[in-house]
């Protein structure tokens, strides 16, 4: 059922809430300028009185004009249910292109970096910058539905090859002071229905299409838009939840140790996608004992934050 929103998420709904805070700000200008005008000392200068003046006027004009101007948009967007079960829904924007709205937060990324995908295409061409956030001590995990699973042959077969991507991308995490800790990577069974990624408070999501590659003719995941959720929404509430369940339910975790000196073995030699396959997961090792329910993990150190806050 629709809710009315109250006057202020209205604003938000309307993207009127920065006029709010510009509308605030040229107030306090004008107050302040009658202050200088007012007081004794000033006025015993030449041209201060005067500018003081001159400035609280002008001012005046901008808040005039301003009010006005919210006013008239308000008035336009008034109960415009679609833009107010936007807001109240939590999608703070729609992009279109995912690649260039994560390079901007990842350059800012300070404390916690999550990724979730199959086949980590679009995570691989973000490497460097994943990289430089790892070196920076930024609290990273990723989970990814593996080719070795039913999951991903279901939707992408036996023959893709991914296994390059996992290195590139693992190669990067590696730059972090203390990757061990900082840095985890999970394995799931479970299919993956959308590629997550939160950069520190912001989280970006969206739904994908199954479409043919015009180049190889073989099945491709396709953005078709992006969701940057609001913070503490029911939406972003949801789809962290999402990630935490599946996060704590994965079967595996990378090795690093292990990956270290498999990383320099795959660069030298000549290794088909297959042998890779078996090699990555040759370094695995189980987040469980065996016999173990699903969602128990082996220690709480692998045990999953709650949603929304921060890395200690």
């Amino acid at each position: 059922m629709y809710r009315k929103l109250s006057f202020w998420k209205k604003l938000k709904a309307y993207k009127l809430d920065s006029n709010i805070y510009v509308l605030a700000l040229l107030i306090v200008s004008v107050i302040a300028s009658v202050i200088v005008y007012m007081v004794p000392a000033v006025q015993r200068l030449e041209f201060a009185p005067d500018l003081a003046l001159a400035c609280a006027t002008s001012l005046l004009a901008s808040i005039f004009c301003l009010i006005s101007d919210i006013y008239v948009k308000f008035r336009t967007y008034e109960n415009d249910v679609f833009l107010e079960s936007i807001e109240e829904f939590g999608i703070n924007n729609l992009h279109f292109d995912k690649t260039s709205l994560l390079e901007y937060l990842l350059e800012d990324c300070r404390y916690e970096l999550w990724v979730s995908g199959y086949r980590l295409i679009l995570t691989a061409g973000l490497s460097k910058l994943i990289g430089e956030a790892a070196a920076r001590g930024v609290r990273v995990r990723i989970l990814i539905c593996p080719p070795w699973t039913n999951s991903f042959q279901s939707v992408y077969g036996k023959d893709s090859k991914v296994m390059d991507n996992y290195g590139r991308v693992f190669a990067a995490l590696m730059q972090s002071p203390d990757v061990e800790n900082l840095c985890q990577v999970r394995f799931t069974s479970k299919p993956l229905f959308n590629d997550t990624y939160k950069v520190d408070d912001h989280l970006v999501t969206g739904p994908y299409l199954h479409n043919r590659d015009k180049e190889f003719r073989r099945i491709s995941a396709k953005d078709f838009f992006t969701f940057d959720l609001v913070r503490r929404s029911p939406l972003y509430q949801l789809v962290s939840e999402e990630y935490d369940t599946l996060w704590s339910e994965a079967e595996e975790t990378l090795d690093w140790k292990a990956f270290a000196p498999l990383l320099d073995e795959v660069r030298s030699g000549d290794f088909r996608e297959s042998e890779k396959v078996e090699r990555v997961q040759g370094i695995c090792r189980p987040l469980r004992p065996a016999g173990a329910e699903e969602g128990e993990a082996c220690s709480e150190q692998d045990a999953p934050r709650p949603a929304g806050t921060a890395a200690e």
